[in-house]
């Protein structure tokens, strides 16, 4: 059973998620609604140290309905609830709770990301966004940063299409699903599957054949060696086969249990029997940590690569990932000293469950502190040790508002099999408990996609325009497709065994290119992360205009009034545009000096004196475009507005946008000729 630990990282309480398989007890057959408040509290208490969370609970819930005065009893409810992934319960609670910086300073981010993960993105952006406008603690610097990495998972969840998606995602059933829980799927050769079951009370290695449509009923591997102290947890197949590596863990539950795993190594003969496991040296099993989820693999010189997941001293904080290399062959203390995958992975919250596919050079894992669509996301970098680019978010279906992690595919990468609690229709109603679902990539299709960041600020940055070129028989290039992306996610349909040069470009930066070659066969989705770098403002050079969003990519300068790129904050709350972008070395077209057009519009959200563009109340409308501040002559104000746009639909899809964001009250400025007219009506 997949338990939430929880533990302080620098003042706050982060999730650590470890694989704890434990038995989860027969049901209870007292009627809880007719017990006595002390009754209902000392049960709490009782199912608390037995670690049944969910039973500690529905007590402490009930309790409350009794004496709507003891919030406390109502926030233990929360927590717990929290604890067993029973996001809507505990949503539904942390809303009746006030806040008490005293007693739950950090209700505000609790609340929010149980809506999160429950799905209720526009409720959980507002909640967060109060939060971190109100929140004034000594570890604010940190809380922030994991404040917007919420909110912008939030945006990132809520503009992904997943009509454009090239995955299939299905549930088996019987065979490998049951009412336990079941995760750590391992692709074996052929459709034969390894995964981890806690069914019967106890977690153990199970495996199942997929033949003619139908899972096999899960057995365990003939041979496989009992484990007489601690439970199964998840493991790894070597490239060859011949070695197992997996986690043995405590089981140990209840409030103030030490739970414990360590990494361990068996070895598997060719006619399928198995060696007794051996627990590998301290190098990887450091003394008082944890170290879970490990994946193996061939390095270049054909030794054992071992990444693995820990929350040993010197990481970034929670869970981080390592990788450690065979130094002596087949001996269980001959692995390097493990090395931190550093700060481009590794973030201040939980990253787990590595994989790596040699082929592409990519390494997949899961994270909760990258910016994601709920808990655990499923991400993907590619590059070496040491020179990673910036995770990717790998989107629906495969990441969801649950917990999404535990990717394993399969030797072709043509199916995949992934552990989560999401509700999956056609079988599964609820988030407490975790299944395995199978990836089906559909063959024959290829895509790009990925997204466009401001390298200062990390933010998403709207209205890039992305240019796609490809190889042609003579070795040249040529323009396929151009296009202006209204958000910072741009994609394309690509060729199987194409060779591409992809060219980022936006205003007020300097342009940016990669390669890309796709398959001749099955189908990958392509595209890398782009952070685009300001440009400088050569002779003290005007503001540039952003792209138009609303007319096929017409594009011109901001003068006067006219609205401008994307502020920087000044000193004394004065904003200055982003520098028009230098002429990029790509062949791209400057159009900086266009006249503006002849007319457009803008959303104005406030009049104020000061303007922090950085504000956590704007980042649910971030998405619609640019904010900036404009002057108003002879006062002491300035005008917010957000987006530009050159035809009224587009205009009133983003009012209703900013509207349902935190803003209300906001409305439509036309202007004529790059001079502001006034608020219009649409």
């Amino acid at each position: 059973m997949l338990k939430i630990l929880q533990r302080p990282v620098h003042g706050l309480i982060f999730p650590i998620i470890l694989l704890l398989m434990t038995a989860c007890g027969g049901p209870r057959t007292t009627t809880q609604a007719e017990l006595p408040f002390k009754k209902l509290m000392a049960n709490a208490e009782t199912e608390t140290r037995a670690g049944n969370y969910g039973l500690a609970a529905d007590n402490y819930r009930k309790a409350y309905e009794q004496k709507p005065r003891r919030t406390d009893v109502l926030y233990k409810a929360a927590e717990l609830y929290t604890r067993v992934r029973n996001y809507r319960a505990a949503a539904d609670a942390y809303q009746f709770l006030e806040v008490d910086e005293d007693q739950w300073p950090l209700l505000g981010l609790q609340y929010g990301r149980a809506l999160k993960q429950d799905g209720r993105y526009d409720q959980a952006r507002r909640e967060l966004a109060l939060f971190l406008e109100t929140y004034n603690g000594a570890d604010r610097p940190i809380v922030s940063e994991i404040v917007r990495n919420e909110l912008a998972g939030i945006t990132l969840a809520t503009s992904f299409n997943e009509a454009e998606s090239m995955v299939d995602i299905d549930r088996p059933g019987r065979g490998v699903n049951t009412g336990a829980d079941e995760f750590g799927a391992v692709a074996v050769a052929g459709d034969q599957l390894f995964f981890t079951s806690t069914a019967g009370g106890q977690s153990r290695l199970y495996q199942s054949g997929l033949r003619a449509r139908e899972w096999t009923k899960a057995t365990v591997p003939p041979g496989f060696p009992v484990i007489a102290e601690g439970e199964f947890g998840t493991g790894s197949l070597s490239p060859d086969g011949r070695l197992f590596f997996f986690t043995i863990c405590s089981g140990l539950t209840g409030e103030d249990a030490t739970n414990r795993c360590e990494i361990f190594r068996g070895e598997r003969s060719t006619t399928g029997a198995w060696s007794q496991p051996v627990r590998l040296g301290e190098a990887i099993n450091a003394p008082s940590t944890n170290n879970a989820f490990p994946f193996v693999t061939l390095g270049a010189d054909g030794r054992y690569q071992l990444y693995f997941s820990s929350d040993r001293p010197g990481g970034r904080g929670g869970m981080d990932l390592y990788l450690s290399s065979e130094m002596v062959p087949n001996d269980p203390n001959g692995f390097s000293a493990p090395a931190n995958l550093g700060p481009v992975i590794n973030t201040v919250s939980d990253e787990i469950t590595p994989s790596w596919l040699a082929g592409e050079n990519m390494l997949y894992f899961s994270s909760n502190g990258h910016p994601g669509f709920g808990g655990q996301d499923v991400f993907r970098s590619q590059g070496t040790f040491g020179s990673y680019q910036r995770p990717e978010n790998m989107g629906q279906p495969v990441n969801s508002a649950a917990d999404d992690y535990g990717l394993s595919l399969s030797a072709g990468g043509s199916t995949g099999y992934l552990t989560s609690n999401r509700i999956f229709t056609g079988g599964k109603d609820k988030t407490t408990e975790t299944d395995i679902f199978m990836l089906n990539f559909r063959a024959g299709r290829a895509k790009l996609k990925a997204t466009v960041y401001d390298n200062t600020t990390g933010n998403e940055l709207s209205g890039a325009e992305v240019t796609l070129l490809e190889m042609g028989e003579s070795g040249g290039y040529r323009e396929v497709d151009r296009r202006i992306f209204p958000t910072g996610v741009y994609a394309f349909d690509l060729r199987p065994g194409g060779k591409y040069r992809v060219v980022v470009e936006r205003e007020g930066y300097q342009g940016k290119e990669y390669q890309v070659e796709t398959s001749p066969t099955g189908s990958t989705l392509y595209g890398q992360p782009v952070f685009l770098v300001r440009s400088s403002v050569p002779n003290g050079g005007q503001g540039a205009q952003p792209r138009v969003l609303g007319d096929g990519g017409r594009q011109g300068t901001s003068s006067g009034s006219a609205p401008g790129g994307r502020p920087q904050t000044g000193s004394a709350g004065t904003t200055t545009t982003s520098a028009p972008a230098e002429v990029p070395t790509t062949g791209a077209r400057n159009t900086a000096t266009a006249p503006p057009d002849p007319v457009a519009y803008r959303i104005q959200i406030s009049a104020q004196r000061k303007f922090d563009p950085s504000a956590g109340k704007y980042e649910g409308i971030r998405v619609v475009g640019d904010i900036v501040a404009e002057p108003i002559p002879n006062r002491d104000l300035q005008r917010i507005t957000v987006g530009y746009f050159t035809d009224k639909e587009s205009t009133r899809q983003a009012l209703r946008k900013v509207h349902a964001n935190g803003f209300p009250s906001a409305f439509v400025v036309r202007y004529d000729n790059g001079k502001r007219y006034g608020q219009v009506k649409l």
